[in-house]
């Protein structure tokens, strides 16, 4: 149901967003998020998981045969036997990025979460800092952003961000470091995060503007003002050039952790969604991002969490494998006498299992 029920509910919103105007931003080629989720599903990607699940699924038989192997101090090459598949396995999991469940799973909440503010800064009403413009990260313009008319968008609204309004210059800073993180990191292919054994680094820039010298703008009045005039955004001023260098790993777990400040800093910001004046047509809510994509946004923070646990059991699996890897797999032992073997073994097994479990979540909930 819940996977269902976000694909029908962000497909509606793209198609929303699209319609009101097609600046060909989806298309671009500096933009190659949308473009890799879709190739996931044009090469059956959700079913190759699917198929990589049902088969490493079928060696926790063989964790079974071993566990009795080692009860009963049976045959060393037997023993040998089964730690080879279970190594293949563990190999597949954490140095392969095709046929791993893991690692499908790390692009699959990557492309829920990016996909997600994709479409939704389409339709933020308005960003700024308030009525002070020395607070809430001032006026900026950000540049290489989706934004509604183009890739370039300028945070100058007088209106206090807030829920049922706009957001903030500062949140909006945050969500658009991340994105471009991860934007960074599938790379001009969509294919560049590395596999789950695998760390690099991301060093680019971010570029921007700032003003310090704004001033208000032309005042308006409005029935929620009482009478007044206001202003509804800053003007004017000197717009200097900002670079702010970034450098951090590119690894499944960095990444993952851009993706979880997109999402809560949408859901705790909540701001306001524009449709014309209108709500969302087929989407419940209040019209905020947190209210309107409630369930959506709770569905990704699982996919984000089960796809992190099996990142972080993928770290144990790479371990207990390099451990038995350095065993003499020649020689003749005792398991009942081999206690850093039978640890070792179950680690991997117990680790492998639950990568397996938390993969089939982050399915579940795409």
């Amino acid at each position: 149901m819940k996977k269902k029920f976000l694909s029908l509910t962000l497909g509606s919103l793209l198609v929303s967003a699209l319609s009101a105007e097609e600046n060909g931003f989806f298309v671009s080629a500096g933009y190659q998020i949308g473009e890799s989720a879709q190739m996931v599903k044009n090469t059956k990607g959700i079913q190759d998981l699917s198929d990589s699940y049902e088969r490493l699924n079928n060696l926790l038989t063989n964790y079974s045969v071993l566990n009795a192997l080692i009860r009963q101090s049976a045959d060393p090459n037997a023993i040998n036997n089964a730690r080879g598949n279970l190594n293949a396995s563990a190999n597949s999991l954490i140095n392969d990025k095709k046929n791993s469940p893991a690692y499908q799973a790390v692009l699959l909440a990557l492309n829920a979460a990016a996909g997600l503010w994709q479409v939704m800064s389409y339709s933020i009403s308005v960003c700024g800092p308030g009525s002070d413009r020395s607070k809430n990260g001032g006026v900026q313009t950000f540049e290489n952003t989706p934004s509604n008319g183009g890739t370039t968008i300028t945070c100058d609204s007088f209106y206090e961000p807030g829920k049922f309004s706009g957001i903030s210059t500062e949140n909006y800073a945050k969500i658009n470091k991340a994105y471009q993180i991860i934007q960074k990191a599938f790379g001009a292919s969509g294919q560049d995060i590395p596999a789950l054994s695998d760390t690099k680094e991301l060093n680019f820039e971010i570029k921007g503007k700032k003003n310090d010298s704004v001033q208000p703008g032309e005042r308006w009045k409005f029935p929620w003002t009482n009478g007044q005039f206001v202003p509804v955004k800053w003007v004017n001023g000197e717009y200097k050039e900002t670079k702010e260098d970034i450098k951090v790993s590119n690894n499944a777990q960095e990444l993952l952790q851009q993706a979880s400040i997109i999402l809560t800093t949408l859901n705790e910001a909540c701001p306001w969604l524009s449709n014309g004046g209108g709500y969302w047509k087929d989407i419940k809510g209040d019209g905020t991002a947190c209210g309107s994509f409630k369930n959506e946004i709770s569905a990704i923070q699982d996919m984000i969490k089960n796809a992190a646990i099996a990142v972080e059991q993928s770290k144990i699996v790479a371990a207990n494998a390099q451990n038995q890897r350095n065993l003499d797999t020649g020689k003749t032992f005792n398991p009942y006498k081999d206690a850093n073997f039978a640890q070792s073994m179950f680690a991997n097994a117990r680790a492998q299992a639950e990568i397996l479990n938390r993969a089939q979540a982050v399915v579940k909930d795409f």
